[in-house]
């Protein structure tokens, strides 16, 4: 395979990868906004209305743990695999950041870890060749 066909690869695996970590937040966002009406009405019952800004903090803690996760896994991924498709020279240097962020999601995350590595050092070395 060619570097452009190992950075077309690449750029889809991301792509994929990205948008179902998107679909699969989503899914534990919808799953655990769904059941907190009941679990605030456990709470008052139980505890009385001076325990509903613990479910308020909790609230706002998952939903901000939420967003971060999107914006350091997902986000990457996507953006790179686009910019990576489009031949723009940040798309790699996404990949790579995306790539490297995955290493310690055993086992499919180090393999697109790995990959991305290899694909970038690889592109490197072409680029390098041509310049020559």
């Amino acid at each position: 395979m060619t570097i452009d066909s190992h950075k077309r690869t690449l750029a889809i695996i991301h792509l994929t990868v990205g948008f179902l970590k998107l679909f699969l937040f989503g899914c534990l966002s919808l799953f655990f906004s769904s059941f907190k009406p009941f679990i605030e009405n456990k709470i008052l019952e139980e505890e009385g209305a001076d325990a509903t800004w613990i479910m308020e903090l909790i609230s706002t803690g998952f939903f901000s743990i939420m967003v971060i996760a999107i914006v350091f896994s997902a986000l990457p991924s996507i953006i790179g695999g686009m910019a990576t498709l489009n031949n723009k020279s940040y798309g790699m240097i996404l990949l790579v950041i995306a790539g490297c962020l995955s290493l310690l999601s055993f086992p499919i995350g180090t393999a697109i870890g790995a990959y991305s590595i290899y694909v970038f050092v690889e592109n490197q070395r072409a680029e390098k060749g041509e310049s020559s």
